[in-house]
């Protein structure tokens, strides 16, 4: 705790990955959002994990069926396996991704871009690298909504809302 303004603004970029804001980031910082308390309910919630897992996994075939087929997502390799952690959908252009970004605003859907800016854009970068490819990708994922009790309702919208933006471009 701190009575100075400008200490709670840093200390809490610093605790969020170094975000100033979610498109731009000031330095490097950590993920320090969790505390005892956070991780004692994580324990407590470890029973349930393969429930969880298993909901998110249904919740992420279900999106595959909803969006349409010109909307990229990642295909995982035979033998691979995956914790359904996030939904990341790669669209057409980084303005495509933009204008679904703020299509989902307005129904108060926040989806994230984890992936964004590419670690070669960060102004903190150790070494400058010409990494086009990275930039490119980076400017075009989007990970939509996902977690267990997402309804199936939710996620009609939201491929609803997705389509619509990313085929409207087409």
């Amino acid at each position: 705790m701190s009575s100075d303004k400008a200490t709670v603004a840093r200390v809490s970029e610093l605790r969020n990955f170094g975000h100033v804001s979610s498109l731009a980031f000031g330095e490097a910082g950590i993920n320090g959002k969790n505390s005892e308390f956070h991780a004692a309910m994580g324990l407590c919630n470890l029973k349930y994990i393969r429930q969880i897992l298993e909901q998110r996994k249904s919740l992420s075939l279900y999106y595959e069926e909803r969006l349409s087929k010109t909307i990229q997502r990642p295909r995982l390799l035979s033998g691979a396996s995956f914790n359904f952690a996030y939904y990341p959908i790669l669209l057409q252009t980084a303005k495509v991704c933009e204008r679904v970004v703020e299509r989902l605003n307005q129904f108060s859907i926040y989806p994230r871009r984890y992936f964004f800016p590419a670690l070669s854009a960060l102004p903190y970068v150790l070494q400058e690298a010409s990494t086009p490819i990275s930039v490119d990708a980076a400017s075009r994922v989007l990970c939509l909504p996902l977690y267990h009790t997402l309804s199936f309702e939710e996620i009609d919208l939201v491929a609803r809302l997705v389509n619509e933006e990313a085929e409207s471009s087409s």
